[in-house]
């Protein structure tokens, strides 16, 4: 340190005093020695640091610019000017004095990230992505860029070849909690088609197979680390990839089948495995594969009566096609090392299921009618079947992630409980309910589900994620008033459509918030799913039952359908897994909601509308609404639907609250 800072005591005893937030004193101490040392651009920048603590913003910021008045050169001033800017919102500025740290340090790795943070809110994802890829590119192992390039990529799709991302998308696949890989499976897509062989290896498959090389498909597939992952996280939402994947599987079943296949891609089988047990083994199968499913379950019969070695081709091959827990064999065979990927998925799931089932409570026996028939759906086809889940960095209060959704409401009049009671109200296999519960600081969650197999599969995955705050509870919203508990918050997507009476439902709900609180509401619009609505209409006339053989028959038929009309249905990643189908298509009920009939349900339930959740739909909103008042207005949101009917798509998710 120069003479213009204090002595090195001095110092360490206010880095001290800061490490146990003692600002009162700090501030004191410090404005005793910029008597002696008005020019310390130590003493200015720790100032500046503590009133940002305290909020004091504008103080803050003038202790920044003395700082860098002082020092033209200090990175560190620059920086926490340009922080202090963006809470300011004076995010030009802002991004001036990111650039300026970026100038005098182009591996500052915290600078690229918050400039790319401003470009992500202005709406330029692209511009967010190239930031936050240098981020990693200085600093592989920043952990908040790889969370804000996993936001960024949900909004964007990646159209011209990227090497670097490649490697990070792998990461991001690889890891927990970070994101749902069916959320970037459209990047993941393109990366493979733009930054790997994958296309020329597929476009290969017919001849490769017709000409008995499929060992080159094999070896050549093996070797795509992004695509090996892919497989075993997330069904795959693309019909060229499905088809070659079907050719594939059949070529290997008939390899199999002749004990002709090659042991060195054992791990592509593996991978194959679980993306078919993952998407519910949608992939159709003709009757000759049938045949050699039967013999080949023969052989590993016949095989273990004599003592024979099993082989783990064999069992993979099978497990292709069929859940190995519907074989009769399968509890009497010992897995190798290499097989056990799949041992936990087949079997070893769903013994803890099983086990869990045992130990969910219920509110009282489901006596609604369509209730039953719902839960009876979900209990044979649980929905959806996930692996990772992309969670919070860090929890917070409620105040502080409300305001993230811009909603049309004073903070200062929301519930502001230090350990919030919060409801999710149909809660499936639980990916919303484990969401909610990382994001909320101290939060206690009641996860309610009609489907005691979904419920263990929800607190499955809870565990496994290591979420301790969520009581699993089976039951129906009709009986909610039995558990007696009113609600900081509620959350309810795409469950009250599926209900007998969704306003009977809602009304239920309603009558479990506490004063002061939110309600968030999920629902199916009527014109972004007429396209849906015609395909129940025609499956309703066929009298078709919701059992696998229909679904998998009926979705073939779609597919081999040239209509462009259905394009958006195999475009739906739902449109890739069986459960994904049966809920999209299936469905034992489903009501179709107006924002006009929204706006009728909102005044009789003595509820006020806040906002919509979705950023993206909101940004678009805003390219022909510029007013702000606008968003929160649902008459010009119904004009703004009627012109764009398929905004809806993913439903229509929105706060409210009591008035």
């Amino acid at each position: 340190m120069s003479s213009l800072e204090p002595p090195e005591i001095k110092i360490k005893e206010l880095i001290l005093l800061f490490g146990k937030k003692k600002f009162d004193k700090l501030l004191q101490l410090s404005n005793e020695l910029l008597n002696n040392f008005p020019r310390s651009i130590f003493l200015l920048n720790i100032q500046g640091v503590v009133q940002t603590e305290l909020k004091n913003y504008k103080l803050a910021k003038n202790l920044f610019i003395k700082v860098v008045n002082i020092n033209p050169k200090y990175t560190d001033g620059y920086y926490n000017l340009a922080n202090i800017l963006t809470k300011l919102d004076d995010e030009e500025k802002a991004i001036e004095n990111y650039n300026k740290v970026i100038e005098l340090d182009k591996n500052y790795f915290k600078a690229h990230n918050n400039l790319g943070n401003i470009y992500r809110r202005k709406g330029l994802n692209k511009k967010a992505i190239e930031l936050y890829l240098s981020t990693l590119e200085i600093n592989s192992n920043y952990k908040v860029a790889y969370y804000n390039l996993a936001g960024a990529l949900q909004f964007y799709k990646i159209n011209e070849e990227n090497k670097n991302i490649h490697k990070y998308l792998l990461y991001l696949l690889k890891e927990k909690i970070i994101v749902r890989p069916n959320s970037i499976a459209p990047n993941v897509l393109n990366s493979l088609f733009l930054n790997t062989d994958l296309k020329e290896n597929l476009s290969l498959v017919k001849s490769k197979i017709a000409n008995n090389d499929l060992n080159y498909i094999l070896e050549n597939l093996q070797k795509n680390s992004l695509l090996i992952q892919f497989m075993k996280v997330c069904p795959i939402p693309d019909y060229y990839i499905e088809k070659n994947f079907v050719m594939i599987r059949k070529e290997i079943l008939n390899q199999t089948y002749k004990s002709n296949i090659d042991n060195t891609y054992i791990n592509f089988l593996i991978s194959l495995s679980m993306q078919c047990f993952t998407n519910e083994y949608i992939y159709y199968k003709s009757k000759d594969e049938i045949e050699k499913i039967k013999k080949i379950n023969e052989r590993i019969k016949n095989n273990l009566n004599e003592n024979k070695k099993i082989s783990d081709l064999d069992i993979l091959c099978l497990s292709c096609y069929e859940p190995l827990n519907n074989f009769s064999w399968i509890k009497k065979i010992k897995f190798s090392n290499e097989l056990k990927e799949i041992f936990e998925l087949h079997l070893n799931q769903n013994e803890i299921e099983n086990q869990i089932s045992k130990s969910i409570n219920s509110i009282s026996k489901v006596s609604d009618r369509i209730s039953i028939k719902v839960k009876k759906q979900y209990e044979e086809n649980p929905y959806p079947r996930w692996e990772n889940l992309g969670l919070s960095i860090e929890p917070r209060n409620i105040k502080d992630v409300i305001s993230d959704s811009n909603l049309n409401l004073d903070l200062k009049k929301i519930t502001n409980s230090e350990s919030p009671e919060i409801l999710i109200a149909g809660c499936g296999t639980g990916q919303h309910a484990i969401t909610t519960a990382s994001k909320y600081k101290k939060s206690k969650i009641l996860a309610l589900d009609l489907s005691f197999r979904s419920l263990s599969y929800a607190k499955r995955k809870a565990n496994e994620l290591k979420i301790n705050n969520i009581d699993f509870i089976q039951g129906d919203i009709l009986d909610l008033e039995l558990i007696d508990r009113k609600f900081d918050i509620i959350e309810s997507v795409g469950v009250l459509h599926h209900m007998d009476n969704p306003f009977k439902g809602w009304r239920t709900l309603t009558s479990c918030l506490n004063n002061d609180s939110l309600m968030l509401v999920g629902l199916y619009s009527e014109r972004a799913r007429q396209h849906i609505k015609e395909i129940k209409n025609k499956i309703n006339e066929l009298k078709l039952k919701s059992n696998y053989d229909n679904i998998i028959k009926y979705r073939k038929d779609l597919i081999e359908n040239n209509d462009d009309h259905w394009n958006y249905i195999k475009s739906s990643p739902d449109f890739y897994t069986v459960s994904g189908v049966r809920d999209l298509l299936f469905h034992v009920q489903e009501h179709r909601f107006t924002i006009s009939k929204i706006k009728e349900y909102l005044h009789k339930l003595g509820l006020i509308f806040l906002g919509f959740e979705d950023q993206l739909v909101k940004e678009n909103f805003k390219e022909i609404y510029s007013n702000e008042i606008d968003l929160y207005n649902l008459d010009k949101w119904e004009e703004y639907e009627k012109n764009n009917p398929r905004i809806f798509a993913g439903m229509y998710q929105f706060w409210c609250k009591k008035i």
